[in-house]
């Protein structure tokens, strides 16, 4: 395509009323303007201007070839100011999408802070725990929580870990034969997320000797709402896999107990994925920048305080 820069100066030409308005409106020499609209002239084999030694007029085909350019200059300037907004303060809607025990756990108490110190920003959080496709459903960002950080085309973004424990209520325990070994839970009754068809419901976890134990559990009640499954180990339903962050208070008032406290469960990953970092819109740099600057920390915190809460179960 011919350099589109000269439709510009064209068009200022006409806009300016000749060659050196135009040039004092572009900062530009006049013999720059009058070379490259010639130019323009010769490529499109037509005569856009009249030229005399006083005056410049367009003529009849330059006057219809002056409103598509004049279009595309007003198209051309309105990109730019688009771009000029997207490095501006945070504002519109940011679409997010988060598992729902996360959005709990880790969004609750930082996204008022986000908000109030973002008030153009509309967030939409979507709660799920279904896998979305962030690019095909219209997501900026979706955070995640997984044993394993993803290969993903998108950009991921490393929060830390989430420690988990086994738990169960001391009436669900008193009603077991014994729970001080991985061979008596097999066949326990189990609360858990809701698993895929054809595979069996199982903890994964390792012995003190670093050996891959699996624990298959008979699953009364199955939910991918972590909050709910608490609920349920609580009242007794059955034991439960659950993040340190979520039932810390339940162990620390004797609701919970920890089953096999010196076995260790895989830490899940948390983080988050978007699209690129190049041309990162304001209000999605803004919630990354919120979340890097809260989640770490929270993060280890509580995972420090689970192990030594493991160490006290296990002596």
């Amino acid at each position: 395509m011919d350099d589109l820069n000269d439709l510009v100066l064209f068009a200022a030409v006409v806009s300016h009323g000749g060659f050196s308005g135009a040039a004092r409106a572009l900062g530009i020499s006049k013999s720059r303007v009058s070379r490259r609209v010639a130019e323009l002239e010769e490529r499109l084999a037509v005569r856009l201007l009249h030229r005399s030694t006083r005056s410049v007029s367009v003529t009849e085909v330059g006057a219809a070839f002056f409103a598509h350019c004049e279009s595309m200059s007003a198209s051309a300037k309105a990109a730019y100011e688009v771009a000029a907004r997207a490095n501006a303060k945070p504002s519109g809607r940011l679409r997010v999408s988060c598992p729902i025990g996360v959005a709990h756990l880790f969004l609750a108490p930082i996204l008022p802070r986000f908000l109030k110190a973002n008030p153009e920003v509309r967030l939409e959080l979507d709660l799920t725990n279904r896998r979305v496709d962030v690019i095909g459903e219209g997501y900026d960002v979706a955070i995640r929580i997984r044993s394993a950080l993803e290969d993903s085309d998108l950009v991921v973004r490393h929060f830390g870990t989430s420690d988990q424990v086994l738990v169960a209520s001391p009436s669900f325990i008193a009603a077991q034969a014994a729970v001080d070994s991985a061979q008596a839970l097999q066949g326990v009754l189990g609360v858990g997320p809701a698993g895929v068809r054809g595979e069996k419901p199982r903890w994964r976890m390792t012995d003190p000797r670093g050996a891959a134990v699996e624990i298959d559990y008979q699953p009364t009640f199955a939910t991918d709402d972590v909050y709910l499954m608490s609920r349920m180990a609580v009242a007794g339903i059955g034991a439960a896999q659950l993040p340190f962050h979520l039932c810390a208070d339940d162990l620390h008032a004797g609701r919970l107990v920890p089953l096999l406290p010196d076995h260790g469960m895989p830490a899940h990953q948390l983080h988050a994925v978007y699209p690129t970092r190049r041309g990162m819109v304001p209000a999605v740099k803004a919630f990354i920048e919120m979340l890097v600057a809260a989640l770490p920390d929270s993060l280890e915190r509580a995972n420090n305080e689970f192990r030594q809460a493991m160490q006290g179960a296990g002596g």
